[in-house]
């Protein structure tokens, strides 16, 4: 376990692990051929109303997401997941370290893959090992009001949503309120 008090903005990951969750859900490092499904995922209009990609979305840029994804893990400033089912990558789930052993938690689901509870049993999993192997002392979750289903999974995974926070997010040069939450080491988890 990385000491709570190491946890800064700089600390050094270590290598990503492969964490399971039954059969058929892996949290892995990114690869370079989950490019195509992170292209595809960006085109969806949900994913573009909740999330800051850039607009229009490149197979370039889902390039440059995924090798920034080794990036971070390299710098220590962020511990990012693919998350595959059956074998396919339906989706993102990361820790951005923040200093003082606080993250921030951000999350996207394929289409094809919503409704199957698959993003609550991803993000249960990451937390679990934030909190176990990297001694987070907390986790902030933060979603544009409105964003039902992020806020439907932070609070069955056990975030406390504190509030509605006005201006809150920065959306394509908009300012947008949001709702925040939190899930402390001692907490139960959902």
């Amino acid at each position: 376990m990385v000491p709570v008090t190491a946890l800064t903005t700089s600390t050094v990951l270590p290598d990503p692990p492969v964490l399971r969750d039954g059969d058929d859900l892996v949290l892995r490092a990114h690869r370079p051929d989950d490019a195509e499904e992170v292209h595809e995922r960006c085109q969806d209009p949900e994913t573009i109303r909740n999330t800051t990609i850039p607009q229009p979305y490149s197979r370039e840029d889902a390039e440059r997401f995924v090798g920034l994804t080794a990036t971070w893990w390299a710098s220590g400033t962020a511990a990012s997941f693919a998350v595959e089912l059956d074998g396919r990558c339906a989706g993102s789930v990361d820790l951005r370290l923040e200093g003082g052993g606080w993250a921030e938690v951000g999350y996207v689901l394929s289409p094809w893959a919503r409704g199957r509870g698959l993003m609550t049993r991803a993000l249960r999993l990451m937390v679990a090992w934030g909190f176990d192997d990297l001694g987070l002392a907390g986790v902030r979750w933060e979603a544009r009001v409105g964003n039902e289903a992020s806020r439907q999974v932070a609070e069955k995974c056990g975030f406390a949503v504190e509030g509605t926070v006005r201006g809150l997010l920065l959306h394509r040069g908009e300012r947008l309120d949001g709702w925040i939450g939190s899930l402390v080491a001692g907490d139960p988890r959902g």
